[in-house]
């Protein structure tokens, strides 16, 4: 299905990432990063660096001693952690209230911040499978084609979320009815637009698309830490065994078992929570009734 003209012109309107964020992409495929570089470029900006120390002494990203020194953070954190980092705050910044989507002003940036601890968790669960780093930096983006797609919501069209209650369809068919293209397709469209490598395009474009095969371990990532962020959102417990079947099949593909994606959500809810207090963000009543 094709993007319509007017939310592909909306894509082409964006304004750029901001420079460090755009210099950290073109780092992500480099194995040889001059991390010195990395810690420089990010010590031009006191806003960044007070950000980047703030999560690098955090429960998700910490380690045994406290850290005060920008190049110290750096090394523990790496390339693609620093990029997450930079990617939440430009996303607090875009937050926007998306009433059809049944989300508050900052719903979104905050279900893809618990999907990228998620998909830090998957990786850390998953030691059987190779999985890139960059995994957490397309959880943490999945969604980001839905900032585009609230401002072609009009105002008398209903709530895509009541939507997918009275026709009991996922939400991605919702959208297409609508707006005959789905936040998947949007956000790989934004994702090309800034440059972002191709591995993380598909793991936003795809995520709601059943792998085929042996499926791609970033999309499985992907998928897993998109439900993972859903089930901490409601407060829902899940067992393994009672998964949707595709996301069943992300899992078995990453060689995690039941017990591993228990430990996987408990581990994001506790990481959640600590990143939102350090930002702020006060805990709400649980997330309504969870749509595909």
């Amino acid at each position: 299905m094709s993007i319509p003209g007017n939310i592909l012109d909306g894509i082409e309107r964006l304004e750029p990432l901001p420079m460090t964020v755009q210099k950290l992409i073109l780092m992500l495929d480099d194995e040889e990063v001059d991390l010195a570089e990395v810690a420089q470029i990010i010590e031009f900006d006191g806003a960044i660096t007070s950000n980047v120390l703030r999560l690098a002494n955090s429960a998700a990203f910490g380690g045994v001693s406290y850290i005060r020194e920008t190049r110290n953070a750096v090394v523990r954190l790496g390339t693609a952690t620093l990029l997450d980092i930079l990617l939440i705050g430009h996303l607090r910044s875009m937050r926007v209230a998306a009433p059809h989507y049944n989300l508050s002003e900052d719903d979104l940036w905050l279900h893809g911040a618990a999907a990228s601890l998620a998909a830090k968790a998957t990786v850390k669960e998953a030691r059987r499978t190779r999985i890139s780093q960059v995994a957490t930096v397309a959880s943490l983006i999945h969604d980001i084609g839905k900032l585009i797609m609230v401002r072609y919501l009009k105002a008398d069209v209903p709530s895509l979320y009541d939507i997918c209650q009275e026709q009991n369809i996922t939400l991605v068919e919702a959208e297409r009815q609508v707006l005959d293209c789905d936040h998947a397709e949007v956000g790989g469209a934004m994702a090309r637009k800034w440059c972002f490598p191709e591995s993380i395009v598909q793991g936003i474009e795809l995520h709601h698309q059943a792998p085929s095969g042996d499926g791609l371990p970033i999309l499985d990532t992907v998928r897993v830490a998109n439900e993972v962020a859903k089930l901490v959102a409601s407060g829902m417990e899940v067992d393994g065994a009672h998964l949707h079947p595709d996301i069943a099949d992300s899992c078995r593909r990453l060689s995690i078992d039941g017990e591993g994606f228990r430990r996987i959500r408990t581990t994001t809810a506790v990481w959640l929570a600590d990143l939102k207090a350090r930002y702020g963000v006060e805990n709400g009543s649980p997330a309504p009734g969870r749509v595909r």
